[in-house]
């Protein structure tokens, strides 16, 4: 059958991903939705560290893949803003 010609299986649960993440109760996303977190500005910085920045799904409202990836481009903007560089971007 099927199962003989399988060579791996991995299985991930919500507890998989607490485990593997630290993330409350195995969530993938970030911050829930609401017109209340919608509006929520975080930092990008912490305070007493220099040059350190921070990017992914719990910087920003919602979560995702999509969302890390503009939470790494607001960032990105962010740095080159501080140094004076123009931020230019591209698509293929």
């Amino acid at each position: 059958g099927l199962a003989a010609q399988v060579e791996m299986r991995d299985v991930a649960t919500p507890m998989t991903w607490e485990r593997y993440t630290g993330n409350w109760r195995g969530s993938f996303q970030g911050w829930l939705e609401t017109t209340k977190t919608l509006r929520m500005r975080m930092s990008k910085t912490l305070p007493g560290l220099k040059n350190f920045y921070m990017a992914g799904q719990w910087v920003e409202p919602g979560g995702s893949l999509p969302t890390a990836a503009m939470s790494g481009r607001n960032a990105t903007q962010i740095i080159c803003k501080k140094d004076k560089k123009k931020f230019v971007t591209s698509t293929p």
